[in-house]
């Protein structure tokens, strides 16, 4: 029997990678779908054109720019399918994705996640293969190890679904069951660090999350990041992290990762300022400050966490879940943060 799968996507005045997100969700092999636009308060007639060009599209409309996290939410409270897609406006989809994401997270019981291979969209350049994510996973610093990032994708290698600490917000297919015992994204985060807060919850709750490589689903990236001041990218970048890390992280790898975590983006942020971008540094230090002064509420939050979600100690998912790099990888990482988010 076919299920209901319900595809939220926010918006903000990305008007023609919505449209062409959306020509090529509507080719999709799949018979039930239920397709949410949440528009962020859009000023280039995104809502006119859904409306002209995709009258079946259900459109939420919010006044501002909600963000991300914000946006999904009011997206996931208009959804009535047993399936949830989360999708970028900027993502294009093959025809055939979708079927064997849900048929895996139905046989699959304890599976709460899945994503499937995402490639940079590249037409017709060498880059088209290369990998955007199959998945994120944990770094004893406290930093995300994004598997094979800019590589090409080996078919022989990713020829299974394995099992990683956190999908990629671009796209990934979660379980109503799933979001309604852990919830879906706080509304504190705007953007950014938001989908791996989720996918650390699922893990604690006794759901896993994994990549389903062998379909695949092609994202722009960074069309609206681009569009957003590069020190408030990362200030909420680096808030996120910390206030997850705070709220889900049992109090043994909370010592463990946060500390060495923290140590770390001090060393950056003084980098940063040797390096000529005192903005980046300052947006760290905004960044922490944020979590201090709010220190009541994020123990309040810390309390739901491990009180109500948490099933499962940290040791039983995160040493799996880890990653071991060398210092050219954060070199490696500050790079891409540039490249994505300019200087």
């Amino acid at each position: 029997m076919t299920s209901l799968v319900s595809i939220v996507i926010v918006n903000w005045n990305a008007k023609e990678n919505l449209e062409e997100c959306l020509n090529s969700l509507f080719k999709v092999k799949y018979s039930l779908l239920e397709v949410i636009v949440v528009d962020n308060g859009s000023e280039d007639r995104s809502v006119g054109m859904v409306r002209e060009k995709f009258p079946i599209v259900k459109i939420v409309e919010a006044k501002k720019n909600l963000g991300f996290a914000q946006g999904n939410n009011l997206g996931y409270a208009k959804s009535t399918g047993d399936y949830i897609l989360f999708l970028n406006n900027d993502c294009i989809v093959t025809d055939n994705f979708l079927n064997p994401l849900v048929e895996y997270l139905k046989k699959n019981q304890k599976v709460g996640i899945v994503q499937p291979t995402i490639f940079f969209y590249r037409p017709k350049t060498y880059l088209h293969n290369k990998i955007n994510s199959v998945g994120s996973f944990f770094l004893n610093s406290g930093f995300l190890y994004h598997q094979d990032y800019g590589k090409n994708f080996v078919s022989q290698k990713y020829h299974e679904p394995f099992e990683i600490f956190s999908a990629y917000g671009a796209c990934f297919l979660a379980k109503r069951e799933l979001i309604e015992k852990v919830g879906l994204f706080d509304k504190d985060y705007f953007a950014y660090f938001e989908e791996t807060d989720l996918c650390h919850r699922a893990w604690l709750a006794g759901y896993s999350v994994v990549t389903y490589p062998s379909v695949h689903v092609f994202h722009k990236g960074a069309q609206t990041s681009a569009k957003l001041p590069s020190a408030f990218v990362q200030f909420h970048s680096f808030k996120n992290k910390f206030y997850s890390y705070l709220k889900n992280l049992g109090s043994d790898y909370l010592l463990k990762m946060f500390v060495p975590h923290l140590v770390i983006c001090e060393i950056g942020s003084l980098i940063y300022v040797f390096f000529g971008k005192p903005g980046y540094a300052l947006a760290i230090q905004k960044a922490i400050f944020w979590n201090v002064f709010r220190y009541k509420k994020i123990v309040a939050e810390r309390n739901k966490v491990q009180k109500n979600i948490r099933k499962i100690s940290d040791s039983s998912f995160i040493p799996k879940l880890t990653r071991t790099v060398n210092i050219k990888y954060y070199y490696f990482i500050s790079r891409v943060e540039l490249e994505k988010y300019g200087d």
